[in-house]
């Protein structure tokens, strides 16, 4: 691969000449990834484009009010033939395609389409846009460039994207642009109230026995700065839940009045520990998951590490504090 970088007009201008498209979602897929990616294969589909999803983990059940959520994705076994593309949105390295990257070779290049920072331009084109709150916002500017059309379902896939991955719009990632852009997924027909009874008005039982569970897992370091919490196999089999009902516990540590940093420790099926890291305002999160080989933001990121749970405690928490 040539690592190389380029722009929007030229993301465009690949993604206009391909007629048939692979769109790889990451593990663990977010709102980001999920949105972003059934808006564009929805719009594509419209232009008379063959499009697919290919990812190894299922939707959450919190964004099956997303239109093509079932009928788009493709598991990655059954992926065949020659693709003229293999695009990536949401995924900051290639590893994050999981089990599903012998699927990657099908496509006959690649382009990688993200907002992270720590990015590592895996692809043989890569537009990356760090200024953009979520790659709903880079593919709603990729669709408007090469003219595709976005009725309400687009929309408010795209719309979706956005609000999860800003926190509905409160994380300091939120731009002008942000807003700009989901003013136009409202007036081509998302329905604001819609997304935000699903993703964040709605919980299910055994999330809320979950976060029950975890909050009593609760703990702060010594300076009141830094609090984490711990979600063992245990743990989430006692509450009944699943992977996904992990998805935002995090933030409750990081909500604690005098926190800067909020950490969730999750054992994993394979015995890894998945860490999501959150900060306020002063702590780079992105570094420290970088420095144990992950990635993300500034204010959110996240790695996973092959150590027994309470030594990734140790170790992470104190990578945190030397850079409080």
């Amino acid at each position: 691969m040539n690592d190389l970088q380029i722009d929007l007009r030229a993301a465009s201008r690949m993604i206009a000449e391909a007629q048939r498209i692979l769109f790889f979602m990451h593990v663990q897929p977010d709102g980001d990834s999920i949105g972003s990616t059934l808006g564009m294969i929805r719009a594509l589909r419209q232009m008379g484009k063959e499009a697919i999803m290919v990812g190894v983990d299922p939707i959450p059940p919190m964004f099956h009010f997303l239109p093509g959520w079932d009928e788009y994705r493709v598991p990655w076994q059954e992926v065949k033939g020659e693709w003229d593309l293999s695009c990536f949105l949401d995924c900051g390295d290639l590893e994050r395609v999981g089990e599903a990257l012998p699927a990657v070779r099908l496509g006959r290049t690649t382009l990688n389409v993200d907002h992270h920072a720590t990015n590592t331009a895996f692809a043989e084109y890569n537009f990356l846009d760090f200024s953009a709150a979520a790659v709903g916002e880079l593919a709603f500017h990729i669709l408007r460039e090469i003219g595709a059309p976005i009725d309400a379902g687009t929309a408010l896939c795209l719309y979706t994207s956005l609000v999860t991955d800003t926190g509905g719009f409160r994380y300091d990632s939120t731009g002008p642009g942000t807003h700009r852009v989901a003013a136009e997924l409202i007036e081509l027909g998302a329905r604001p109230y819609d997304v935000a009874q699903a993703v964040f008005e709605t919980e299910p039982l055994s999330r809320l026995a979950l976060l029950s569970r975890a909050l009593q897992t609760l703990q702060l370091d010594d300076t009141g700065r830094v609090a984490w919490m711990v979600v063992t196999r245990r743990l989430l089999a006692e509450a009944g839940a699943s992977d996904h009902d992990v998805e935002g516990v995090v933030n409750y540590a990081r909500s604690v009045a005098g926190v800067e940093v909020g950490i969730l420790f999750k054992e994993t099926e394979d015995g890894a520990v998945r860490v999501n890291l959150r900060s306020r305002r002063t702590v780079d999160v992105g570094a420290v998951a970088q420095s144990f080989g992950g990635g993300g933001h500034a204010r959110a990121a996240g790695c996973t590490l092959n150590m027994p749970i309470e030594d990734a405690v140790a170790q992470v928490v104190t990578a945190v504090k030397v850079v409080l």
